[in-house]
């Protein structure tokens, strides 16, 4: 007689293994991020941390001259800058290739740098920051300039960049550049009169 093909299925697999592993898998992530968590959760009590403020508290301007023959202007002025760090606990490390910019209507007037230093706890530290420059100013801003001067409401822009490093104890952590825009209102430029800052908005930004 002729011999009967039996039919042969498919073992099912195991997959207990499988589910084993992949249980494993999920405490472990679990875990991580219940740790990650714990870590930030323990720093912000510990630490409290708040950002830095900065504002102008005045400004000095030694030289305005406008040259009519190439259309330039050189200016010279210095503003005192206020940085204040609010932490207990966590110092402010500012570093080299910090620049301030002033600029009138979207044009540049001067510019400079303010100096590297560390801030401690709970401080406040007042920089004169000195900045000068020779820029192009056309006639039409010349006039608007002059306009702003005889209503006594002359718009600047303070715009200042700077590395900063955080302190924990002897700990400086990674560096970021804190970017700083202050709209400021004066009701003059002229270095006969010190000026008066008649207004004051600022904006601030972390670039990682």
């Amino acid at each position: 007689m002729p011999k009967r093909n039996v039919p042969r299925y498919p073992e099912e697999e195991d997959s207990g293994g499988c589910c084993m592993c992949l249980c494993w898998c999920c405490c472990f992530l679990f875990l991580i991020v219940a740790a990650l968590a714990g870590a930030v959760a323990y720093f912000y009590f510990v630490y409290k941390p708040r950002p830095p403020s900065y504002s102008v508290s005045n400004m000095s301007v030694s030289q305005f001259d406008f040259s009519s023959s190439d259309l330039t202007l050189y200016t010279k002025l210095t503003a005192a800058v206020r940085a204040e760090n609010p932490n207990e606990m966590i110092g402010i490390t500012y570093g080299d290739g910090s620049r301030t910019v002033v600029s009138y209507r979207g044009t540049p007037l001067c510019s400079g740098k303010l100096p590297a230093f560390y801030q401690g706890y709970k401080n406040v530290t007042v920089m004169d920051i000195a900045m000068e420059g020779r820029h192009g100013f056309g006639s039409g801003l010349q006039q608007a300039l002059e306009e702003s001067e005889k209503a006594g409401n002359v718009p600047i822009d303070i715009y200042v960049s700077v590395p900063i490093a955080l302190r924990f104890g002897s700990v400086d952590v990674r560096q970021v550049t804190v970017n700083v825009h202050c709209a400021l209102v004066v009701d003059s430029l002229s270095p006969k009169k010190k000026p008066n800052i008649k207004s004051a908005t600022y904006r601030a930004n972390l670039e990682f």
